[in-house]
């Protein structure tokens, strides 16, 4: 996708050639196969990791600052953007070129954005501040599979209408499941590979339907069962997809505040499945894709979480009733 976000780190830092030269900041989260470039102005430093897949371009910030810092950045072609705050130094606040406030996300929280051609300034607390962000082809939302994104309406419209106004979405909770889907997505990305871009959006568009999830648990408090398995499985579907299977429920239901036995109670009581039985489904799909991508079982087993080939062998006969030489050989 082309690069249409630019960012005037230039205009404050001197950029720096190693991530050594920098002394206080790094990586929260390492971009695998990104452009990264590190920037310094005496105690003041920053990371930034930019990545072009062809569905969307994924950026990731870390950023040290001893006072506010008003960082500009120029928007050469409309796209939709989604904006992370992943720290807790405060609100990031976004204004157009006429220093009108366009945008306040506080921390932890997300916000969907649509931004014309123009210049625009960014506004960072003092203190460490981590983002993640990315802008994606709104051609993506067509045929009416966008009818569930109310939240996004707008931002579509005036795409579609190439409005000249900025528009901005509900702002929403980032929580333990979305920071997994960011990390997974960061961790396994691979440049120039056609099962790369399918990776990313399939990564795009969970995140999108997880922001759908969240404004609904946010502003619509009705469901709350619903809302907490749906939450519950979103999060067993997201260590999977890090982990493979090498995790237990307890995790699981810790990262939510629960004993395992709470969640697994509600969840057998609320759709007749055990935990177990949707974290075995989870891997099996994973495992599936694992063997089409790469084709050998031990890089499969690898890349599940498996301690050995034999092992990832016997999990899946034992839930498909083949080997997984005779699946990859269909």
């Amino acid at each position: 996708m082309k690069k249409s976000m630019h960012l005037g780190l230039h205009e404050y830092f001197e950029q720096v050639s190693f991530l050594s030269d920098l002394d206080e900041i790094k990586r929260s989260t390492p971009m695998r196969n990104a452009e990264e470039t590190y920037w310094k102005n005496q105690q003041e430093e920053a990371v930034l990791q930019e990545f072009d897949g062809h569905q969307g371009y994924l950026y990731f910030i870390d950023i040290l600052l001893e006072d506010e810092r008003h960082i500009p950045f120029e928007i050469d072609h409309a796209d939709l953007h989604i904006l992370y705050v992943l720290s807790d130094s405060g609100p990031i606040k976004l204004y157009n070129q006429d220093t009108h406030l366009l945008s306040k996300v506080a921390n932890h929280r997300a916000q969907y954005l649509y931004l014309p051609p123009e210049d625009y300034h960014i506004a960072l607390p003092p203190g460490k501040s981590t983002i993640f962000g990315f802008y994606f082809r709104a051609s993506i939302f067509r045929d009416g599979n966008d009818t569930k994104y109310t939240f996004l309406h707008p931002l579509l419209d005036a795409y579609r209408s190439q409005s000249p106004l900025p528009k901005c979405s509900i702002d929403f909770r980032v929580g333990p499941i979305t920071q997994l889907y960011i990390e997974t997505l960061c961790r396994n990305l691979v440049a120039k590979q056609l099962h790369n871009e399918s990776f990313i959006l399939e990564r795009l568009i969970q995140l999108i339907e997880l922001s759908r999830q969240k404004i609904h648990e946010e502003y619509d408090h009705k469901d709350m069962y619903k809302n907490l398995i749906y939450k519950y499985i979103s999060l067993i579907k997201a260590y999977v997809d890090m982990y493979g299977q090498n995790f237990s429920l307890q995790e699981v239901a810790e990262k939510m505040g629960f004993s395992e036995s709470h969640m697994s109670h509600i969840l057998k009581r609320q759709t007749g499945i055990p935990a177990k039985q949707y974290k075995d489904r989870f891997v099996l799909e994973r495992c599936r894709k694992e063997l089409l991508a790469y084709g050998q079982v031990g890089d499969a087993a690898e890349r599940c979480g498996f301690s050995s080939a034999a092992a990832f062998s016997k999990f899946f006969k034992k839930h498909t009733g083949e080997t997984p030489g005779a699946f990859r050989n269909r």
